[in-house]
């Protein structure tokens, strides 16, 4: 067995202001946590044992509420991840990507049957195991309007996604959740189902940021607890349940594991997000990922 003093105490705050620091320890050591204020370059950080990480994050993310915008503030200026990726330009990618596949699919560009190939269709994925479609089908719009309105939404929340998480991490993120919305939207609808679009996507972004924002582990549970989860039902419930054709299946399916995802991502220590190479990377497997799917679409 393992000594405790092979145990490093992780990270969980810093700040350039030395008093806000202190009052962070005094706050952690007040609830019976061994919080210690280390001096380092650039500011003063706040450690915990690794037990007590998610705990000491949300009595500070209480003390912060309860001591005004300031404190918050000053707290975002330290967990905001570095843009080395620029969101405009990720966000012009997401634009010129869906609107190609917008204009290739209604015009059968090259002679090739976009649409038929790459919707998600339930019983292709389901049965003769075309589980590219899951990924395709994110690209593919049936109208103007469709697409307009994924391009709006995706990018507003994959924006605000990317200051939790980082750019890269955020697209790949809301990519993977908005394909396994699908495949599970496949296996749950009879064979005949078909959807397009980028709104299983949009939604998962959605339930990605509920979910990050979400305390997993506080004292007690309060309505307070349940807000960012209930935030994101409420949006969930504006903008994914109207008229026309909107396969509400897939909204609620992407937004579910978009829950899953955030929930994953939120066990991760922020320095992980912090890796410029990993944001790289991320998104490489991103385009990778799309990239790889369509050319299985077009070739088989």
């Amino acid at each position: 067995m393992a000594s405790s003093e092979t145990i490093r105490p992780v990270k969980v705050r810093s700040t350039t202001d030395e008093e806000l620091a202190r009052s962070w320890a005094l706050t952690l050591v007040a609830v019976g946590m061994r919080a210690s204020l280390v001096r380092e370059a650039g500011g003063f950080s706040i450690y915990v044992d690794p037990e007590d990480e998610l705990r000491a994050g949300w009595e500070l993310d209480q003390y912060d509420e309860e001591n005004g915008t300031a404190d918050r503030q000053r707290r975002a200026r330290q967990r905001q991840p570095a843009f080395t990726l620029s969101f405009s330009n990720t966000a012009l990618s997401y634009a010129a990507l869906l609107t190609f596949f917008f204009g290739a699919a209604r015009r059968d560009w090259l002679g090739m049957h976009w649409a038929a190939d790459g919707a998600m269709v339930a019983h292709h994925v389901t049965s003769k195991l075309e589980i590219w479609r899951v990924v395709t089908a994110l690209t593919l719009h049936l109208d103007l309007a469709h697409l307009a309105s994924n391009l709006f939404f995706g990018i507003v929340f994959v924006y605000l996604l990317s200051k939790e998480i980082g750019s890269g991490a955020a697209w790949a993120s809301v990519l993977l959740a908005g394909a396994t919305g699908n495949l599970v939207n496949a296996i749950w609808q009879d064979a005949s189902h078909t959807s397009i679009g980028a709104s299983t996507a949009v939604f998962a972004a959605v339930g990605i940021l509920a979910a990050l924002r979400q305390q997993w582990r506080p004292p007690k549970v309060s309505l307070r607890y349940w807000a960012p989860l209930g935030g994101g039902v409420m949006l969930l419930a504006w903008l994914g349940f109207g008229e026309g054709n909107v396969d509400y299946g897939a909204h609620v399916l992407g937004f579910a594991a978009g829950i899953a995802g955030g929930w994953l991502l939120s066990r991760k220590h922020r320095a992980w997000f912090d890796d410029d190479a990993r944001q790289l990377n991320a998104l490489k497997l991103a385009g990778g990922v799309i990239g790889a799917s369509w050319l299985l679409a077009l070739a088989l």
